[in-house]
């Protein structure tokens, strides 16, 4: 049984780096932090390839994020 991903809040500070918001979710109870790239143009949420030490992507946060963002 796959476990979901919920989104407790994403903070959202601007910038032109390679992220400019961040994201807090939580897994099988366990507390997330990663840094996205929220483009509101496009209606999508990057991924930046490389993240800080203290971030981590598991497996369906993209699908996660981006429903959180823009449904």
């Amino acid at each position: 049984m796959a476990q979901q991903i919920t989104i407790e809040q994403v903070n959202y500070f601007g910038g032109t780096g390679d992220y400019n918001a961040k994201a807090l979710y939580r897994k099988n109870g366990k507390l997330y932090l990663a840094h996205i790239y929220i483009c509101f143009f496009w209606k999508q949420v990057h991924l930046p390839r490389w993240q800080p030490k203290e971030c981590k992507v598991l497996k369906g946060f993209q699908e996660a994020i981006n429903k959180h963002q823009f449904n």
